[in-house]
């Protein structure tokens, strides 16, 4: 990608209206989605002029300097950590300190919720001038991320942020199963008798018509398990969850489906 195709695809991420701020900085990772690590890289592939990149998740932040589709450095960590990464400028010759600031990424990232953005003006980097540090595109294969990930859609964002909240799932795109997960027969069975059923009655509803649906359904399976319905345009997904999750799954359908 050249570095006109590089700043113009970046100005597209920012008048899209998926786009999502929170108290004045962009949200990149929402639920484990993409990877936080991954978006990360995105945002350095993404980055033409040197900026300093302000990548935040709950209470830690971390300050990156980069340009030119390359990282060139750790600016500041919060809370205070990992000093002796912090204003060294990233090199091939180096790979203990790519390594170490992988590590740090991961620790500060690795399993945020939400993770976010501010570009802000850069500040001065680095022992050298010139120093240009590592391409985004070195960096995935260096850390083993995929920087060509494919955009997942809410619904396969939603199923893997509440994986460990579903016991089986049926995953249903365009009336074909695409995926399953766990023992699925009981799923199988209400499928094929009570949500016919009600794709009948509620056609509007099962085609997307109505918007995004979260239909919880108490007991509704054999053994007395609960389910859910999830509908999003032309998916479908039937699952059996564990009752004490509701309440997040409920979370994060509002945060993905707004």
């Amino acid at each position: 990608m050249s570095e006109i195709n590089a700043l113009a695809q970046k100005l597209m991420t920012l008048i899209s209206d998926d786009v999502e701020f929170e108290a004045g900085a962009r949200v990149v990772s929402r639920g484990g989605v993409p990877d936080p690590i991954t978006a990360i890289l995105d945002e350095i592939d993404n980055t033409v002029l040197e900026r300093n990149l302000e990548f935040s998740a709950d209470a830690n932040t971390v300050n990156l300097i980069a340009g030119g589709r390359r990282l060139r450095g750790v600016l500041a960590v919060s809370p205070e950590s990992h000093a002796h990464i912090v204003g060294k400028t990233l090199s091939r010759e180096e790979p203990e300190l790519v390594q170490a600031t992988s590590a740090l990424l991961s620790e500060m990232f690795g399993g945020a919720d939400r993770l976010t953005v501010r570009s802000l003006a850069s500040e001065p980097f680095g022992e050298e001038s010139g120093e240009r540090g590592i391409s985004a595109r070195r960096l995935a294969e260096l850390w083993e991320q995929d920087a060509d990930e494919t955009p997942k859609s809410p619904m396969e964002r939603f199923l893997k942020y509440n994986a460990s909240a579903l016991k089986s799932v049926m995953h249903v795109n365009k009336g074909e199963i695409i995926s399953t997960v766990g023992d699925f027969s009981a799923l199988q069975g209400m499928w094929n008798n009570q949500v016919m059923e009600f794709r009948k009655t509620n056609k509007n509803m099962l085609t997307g018509k109505e918007g995004p649906q979260l239909i919880c359904l108490e007991g509704a399976l054999d053994d007395g398990s609960a389910a859910a319905l999830v509908i999003a345009d032309n998916e479908i997904a039937l699952m059996a969850y564990e009752p004490d999750k509701l309440s997040a799954m409920q979370s994060s359908w509002r945060g993905i489906f707004g």
